[in-house]
């Protein structure tokens, strides 16, 4: 891992990579691991292979050694490839026209997707560990590194013995208060190092190393904050454990923009949804009231010369009048809804009553050629709510469509209110009784959302019960539809309101 940051580095990684005395090599593959093309080599590697540089970088493997199939390396390298772990090629012998050399390989797959290759001729084996011994090397690579960098010996549990400067800027310790101490004190509790732990261990015992692991830990100022560690273990030739190196990275500004632009989608997402969805019902509900006006429209020309019709066209008008108000409660429903999502809501203390009355006199001047009785059974003359001036559209689109929804002539609309106590909290009952059509079963389960459009043949208002019910749920409250007389939907419906009481 430390090389492969060395390699996100070029100028360093490019320092280092000439002056030690073991030759690397870097190479890449286009085309799904079948040949590998050399995209860098050292000075040493150059030297070991009896090759220019200008002869080496850009050709594939297999062309500038053609014995290499007979060597056995083209196969650990592509296995390398393609599970990404390292593999240790013991010395074997390669000749060709051009070379003859023992030698020993240790292979890797960097994060790029590129694999590096080191190697030495037998008298210069130096084996991959010796790279991370080397004092110079290490302390070059650690204070090049943003990443925070742990060392840790084999004990259990295990103690830190080397960290970079970055160990600093990220958990606010200087240097001589991380050595030889474990890393519990970095950790938020003990519970949070246990959990770190029992996904630690099995996984390093199945997949050998941890990679991009998040999870939060702590300061010296004691604040939280998100990391991502990559873990990986050292063993040596016998593979015994004898130590840990851990990659910490703070990802803090990370997540907050994933967190934004995460806020970003759901909004603009949420806005495509609303947009379409508004406009469909919209046109729906606005293309039923046009229809209405242009059948009363069409019927008044006919009988606009028979005075014997006047009657007939009277209420033709009455109609037109009524769908025109109808037209108007749309626009101002969309308008409304439209609110509610984009502004925040100030509830206050409310009279349910006084505001009832006025859906109820609204009710009436928009039905005059309707029987409407209205019986109110209040057991006080005051019921204080938390609401919003909203609450009358709550109220008249109730009222509207148990009118709308009725087909006999004398239209019976009952509403009781009560208290209610409901998990420890106060509320209004307001139940709406009315002698209509009735609401399925079936369809009582859609009623409330916005998605759902009316068949065509119906009356309602479009937004009229969506609405309503955002509005109630930003009351806190609740609403829903049962039968009137329960079992029997035909015999109209019973729509209950609570919300909040303010005594």
């Amino acid at each position: 891992m430390i090389e492969s940051e060395l390699y996100q580095s070029e100028k360093k990684f490019k320092e280092l990579l000439e002056n030690i005395k073991s030759g690397v090599v870097i190479y890449e593959t286009i085309d799904n691991g079948e040949n590998f093309t050399i995209r860098e080599m050292n000075r040493a590697g150059l030297a070991i292979c009896e090759i220019s540089r200008k002869e080496a970088i850009g050709k594939n493997l297999t062309e500038l050694f053609p014995k290499i199939d007979e060597f056995g390396f083209i196969d650990a390298l592509r296995r390398v490839w393609k599970t990404g772990k390292s593999e240790h090629s013991p010395t074997a012998l390669y000749k060709d026209d051009r070379v003859h050399s023992w030698t020993e390989m240790y292979t890797y797959k960097l994060p790029s997707g590129k694999v590096a290759t080191i190697f030495e001729t037998q008298t210069k084996q130096i084996e991959a560990e010796e790279l991370f011994e080397s004092k110079q090397l290490l302390e070059m690579t650690l204070n090049s590194l943003h990443h925070s960098i742990f060392i840790l010996n084999a004990e259990i549990p295990p103690r830190i013995i080397k960290c970079n400067p970055s160990c600093e800027k990220t958990f606010g310790y200087h240097q001589e208060e991380f050595m030889n101490q474990t890393t519990a004190f970095l950790h938020i509790d003990n519970d949070s190092l246990k959990e770190f732990q029992n996904y630690l261990y099995p996984e390093i015992e199945r997949s050998g190393y941890i990679q991009n692991f998040e999870y939060k830990m702590k300061r010296k100022d004691g604040s939280i904050f998100p990391t991502e560690h990559s873990i990986i273990p050292l063993n040596n030739k016998q593979g015994e454990r004898i130590g840990w190196v851990s990659v910490v990275s703070d990802i803090s500004e990370r997540k907050i923009v994933e967190q934004r632009l995460r806020e970003s989608e759901e909004k603009y997402r949420k806005a495509y949804y609303q947009a379409n969805l508004y406009r469909d019902i919209f046109a729906h509900d606005i293309n039923n009231i046009l229809q209405n006006i242009s059948s009363s429209v069409e019927l008044s020309s006919l009988y606009i010369h028979n005075p014997e019709k006047l009657g007939t066209i009277k209420e033709l008008y009455e109609i037109i009048d009524e769908q025109v108000n109808r037209a108007k409660k749309l626009i101002l429903n969309m308008g409304k809804i439209t609110e509610l999502d984009e502004s925040e809501i100030i509830l206050e203390k409310m009279d349910a009553n006084r505001v009832l009355e006025k859906a109820i006199e609204f009710l009436q001047s928009s039905f005059q050629t309707r029987t409407i009785n209205i019986h109110l059974n209040t057991p006080t003359k005051r019921n204080y709510v938390y609401a919003n001036n909203l609450l009358l559209d709550v109220f008249e689109n109730i009222l509207i469509n148990a009118v709308r929804h009725n087909n006999k002539s004398k239209i019976e609309i009952t509403i009781d209110i009560s208290k209610e106590e409901k998990k420890d909290k106060d509320y209004i009952k307001m139940q709406f009784k009315d002698n209509g059509v009735g609401i399925s079963d079936s369809r009582k389960k859609t009623i409330f959302e916005r998605g759902t459009l009316k068949r065509q043949k119906s009356k309602g208002m479009g937004l009229g019960l969506s609405l309503v019910k955002k509005i109630v749920d930003i009351y806190n409250g609740d609403i829903w539809v049962e039968d009137r007389i329960p079992g029997d939907y035909k015999q109209g419906s019973n729509f209950i309101i609570l919300i909040p009481s303010n005594h």
